[in-house]
């Protein structure tokens, strides 16, 4: 599962932190803004507009319109949360996201 914290995101080369933003909307849950990137990754928005993709486990929900959820684990300045993050594949866009703890 993937985090903001500094520390994990480390790991992940430049280019894998930050990504050109899909056009869909940013979409804001649990004090977090959340993008979908060209390459339909889950990314957060940072202050400054950039997008940082978010590690995540995820599952292709065929049923619904080829609907990928996104399970992301972000550090929070008080605590760790973890969301889950429905993205349409073929239109780049977040559909729905419920925080999970």
């Amino acid at each position: 599962m993937g985090s903001t914290a500094d520390e994990n995101s480390s790991a992940l080369s430049p280019a894998a932190r930050q990504r050109k933003p899909a056009a869909g909307a940013p979409v804001r849950c649990g004090g977090v803004t959340f993008t979908v990137t060209e390459g339909n990754e889950v990314a957060e928005v940072a202050r400054g507009g950039a997008a940082r993709v978010l590690e995540s486990e995820s599952f292709l929900d065929a049923g619904i319109g080829g609907t990928r959820h996104h399970f992301v684990n972000v550090q929070g300045e008080a605590e760790a949360m973890l969301f889950l993050v429905s993205v349409r594949e073929d239109q780049r866009r977040i559909v729905a996201i419920r925080r999970v703890s």
